[in-house]
């Protein structure tokens, strides 16, 4: 069986012992650095919240995406219960589609065909000579609940890529399949 020799090793030298207590020193001083930067932001994080917040919601989405955005959105602007104004991120007019599209984020359909508009309490389409129904908002997760008078409630799926909301995908009132919806403008 081999055996380890520790004849071959030597001492480490004076100037090796004062480098390695330099570089954990360096560490040590860099992690408490580190750690006071971290409550800084934290800090001015919560007074942003507090005092503009929806520069918060911007840099809060931009910072940790969509997903995190999204319940902080809610409950600074009281979407836990219907309101019949939509949240920012839904008003516009969106292009209705059955099969997914290949778009860069922030780039809108060449063609704004079949379009459903999501406005202050109404759901706006053109199909059949246009209809206006009148709908309030709500959000559940990473869902908006839009519910008609009859109150009927239809899901809106939001798909999100890192801080962009890519489409929605919902049924909307009188269509039996699901559709993509791609925003093509505001």
């Amino acid at each position: 069986m081999a055996q380890i020799s520790l004849k071959g090793f030597r001492r480490p030298s004076r100037g090796e012992w004062i480098a390695a207590g330099a570089t954990l020193a360096a560490t040590l001083v860099y992690f408490l650095v580190l750690g006071a930067l971290d409550r800084r932001a934290a800090r001015y994080f919560e007074e942003l919240r507090s005092s503009d917040p929806a520069t918060y919601l911007v840099q809060l989405r931009e910072a940790k995406g969509f997903s995190a955005y999204l319940p902080v959105y809610g409950e600074l602007n009281g979407y836990g219960d219907y309101r019949p104004q939509p949240p920012v991120f839904l008003v516009g007019r969106w292009t209705m589609r059955e099969e997914a599209l290949r778009l860069t984020p922030g780039q809108a359909p060449e063609v704004c065909s079949d379009p459903v508009t999501f406005d202050f309490g109404l759901l706006l389409t053109v199909e059949s000579g246009g209809v206006a129904l009148p709908v309030q908002y709500r959000l559940n997760g990473e869902t908006v609940e839009m519910r008609a008078r009859n109150d009927a409630v239809f899901p809106i799926k939001l798909v999100s890529y890192g801080a962009q909301l890519d489409h929605i995908e919902f049924t909307p009132p009188g269509h039996t399949a699901p559709v993509l919806a791609y925003l093509c403008g505001r």
